[in-house]
């Protein structure tokens, strides 16, 4: 019996022929290396925890005026009680100094009237002694003729250096020589 190819089988033979004859003849070669692939950038979804981070972004920020807002009001509320405070105290040292005031003011008056009843050689004596500005307060607190006996009796230095301090305090703008 005859061997028989189908047509099929027969095309398929004969494509293998024909190339195994055109490659036959061809040395194996190296081949060049190929270009490199171009890269694709592929989306990839962001981590859970920007999701989250840009989820709460808003409430966060909201959150962070809120507490800013309520730092704010405590801190005003703070500086409101240490103002009260403040005025408090400041209205309790006015009473106090108003006080040493009277004070000094009636000690002074008592001075001047002790002063005045003395005899003008003891007087001069006390008030030689004492510091220009007090003995100058107390001189032109007493009477001229009873200031003018006192000077009378001090050290001729003394009761001129008294009375030009005297004339400054009466009129500063004026300066004055004897």
């Amino acid at each position: 019996m005859p061997f028989t190819l189908d047509s099929g089988l027969r095309q398929g033979l004969l494509a293998i022929a024909a190339l195994s004859i055109a490659f036959a003849g061809t040395p194996a070669t190296a081949q060049s290396p190929k270009e490199k692939p171009q890269v694709v950038e592929v989306l990839v979804p962001p981590p859970d925890s920007d999701l989250y981070c840009k989820n709460i972004a808003e409430a966060a920020s909201d959150a962070r005026i809120k507490w800013q807002t309520w730092k704010m009001i405590s801190l005003e509320a703070r500086l409101r009680d240490r103002i009260s405070e403040l005025q408090r105290k400041e209205q309790e040292f006015e009473k106090w100094v108003e006080r040493r005031e009277d004070l000094l003011n009636e000690v002074e008056d008592q001075v001047v009237s002790i002063i005045a009843r003395m005899r003008p050689e003891a007087a001069a004596a006390q008030l030689s002694t004492t510091d220009e500005e007090a003995a100058v307060g107390v001189l032109m607190k007493l009477k001229a003729r009873v200031a003018s006996s006192i000077l009378d009796e001090m050290d001729p230095a003394r009761a001129a250096q008294l009375t030009q301090s005297m004339m400054g305090i009466a009129n500063p703008d004026i300066q004055r020589s004897f």
